[in-house]
């Protein structure tokens, strides 16, 4: 090589290349590279990620000698008695109560969310931003600060232990979120799509069930789905407001770590039961919620 020229030889002679080309061959070589890097980063990243999730799978599938082990045992004899002693002590009833709890209360947040974000969202109300900014201000208050003027109004009304008492704190505690979210889908959608409606003879109310819910429809699922994943993993409220009649599988946890032992085989397999609902609708709503979280955007 000469003056930064670079030869290379083939069948029929030799081919000189420019510089110019040599830079472009380095360049896209520095590109495989990033790439490559690019590429390991993101598997080490999976890997850090799902790492506790199979490890709570394989726990779960250990006899009790093997979980308690000093040194983890990666290879081992799989046993499913984990499963068959959460079935026995009726685990599955604690799920059925998160269910009813997680659906009723992501239901009640989405049907008040629409009525509180599309007015603002489609009116100009006098101190509209201050009263969004306040709603969201409910859902900033750390939880511990108003569990005990909570338990103590639902003490007096004779909810606690219920359906209703959980339905109601969830509904409350995610509804800032969702209107939020919603907020910004419905600023998202033009008006003249409602005016066109009226022109066509609907009023107001079928003008929204009909063209706008449609379309926010992966907005929906978005907010309903976040609203349900906080309502199946919360535990402080589920802990101080339930108990025998509707206790929910996160709370139920805590029967499996007694004053003697912590049963992490039975631990593992519950946690593993309780990650299966969340997992299944997350993946069939997968598109529709990614669609809706880049679809709406709060604008100022």
């Amino acid at each position: 090589m000469a003056n930064d020229m670079q030869v290379v030889a083939r069948k029929n002679g030799q081919m000189v290349i420019t510089p110019e080309k040599s830079k472009a061959v380095k360049k896209k070589r520095k590109g495989t590279v990033t790439h490559t890097l690019q590429y390991l980063l993101l598997l080490l990243s999976i890997a850090i990620f799902f790492f506790p999730i199979y490890w709570m799978i394989a726990t779960s599938l250990k006899s009790q000698n093997d979980a308690f082990t000093t040194k983890p045992k990666w290879f081992f004899d799989i046993t499913f008695n984990n499963y068959f002693v959460l079935f026995e002590k009726d685990f599955l009833h604690y799920i059925l109560n998160s269910l009813v709890i997680g659906i009723t209360s992501t239901v009640l947040v989405l049907i008040l969310g629409c009525g509180i974000a599309y007015p603002f969202a489609r009116y100009r109300m006098a101190g509209a931003k201050n009263v969004l900014t306040w709603i969201l201000t409910l859902r900033i208050v750390p939880p511990i600060v108003s569990i005990l003027p909570i338990y103590l109004l639902f003490s007096k009304l004779n909810l606690l232990d219920s359906y209703i008492s959980l339905v109601l704190m969830y509904t409350f505690m995610n509804l800032p979120l969702a209107v939020w979210l919603l907020y910004g889908f419905f600023q998202d959608i033009p008006g003249e799509l409602e005016e066109s409606a009226l022109v066509d003879g609907c009023n107001r109310f079928t003008a929204f069930v009909r063209i706008i819910l449609p379309i926010i429809g992966p907005g929906l699922v978005s907010a309903g789905i976040l609203c349900f994943i906080f309502a199946w993993n919360e535990f402080l409220f589920a802990n101080i407001l339930s108990g025998p009649n509707v206790r929910t599988a996160p709370v139920a946890l805590n029967e499996y770590s007694t004053p003697v032992s912590v049963l992490w085989g039975q631990i593992a397999a519950a946690g593993t039961i309780i990650i299966i609902p969340v997992a299944i609708i997350t993946m069939a709503v997968q598109k529709h919620m990614v669609r809706g979280l880049t679809m709406g955007a709060v604008k100022g």
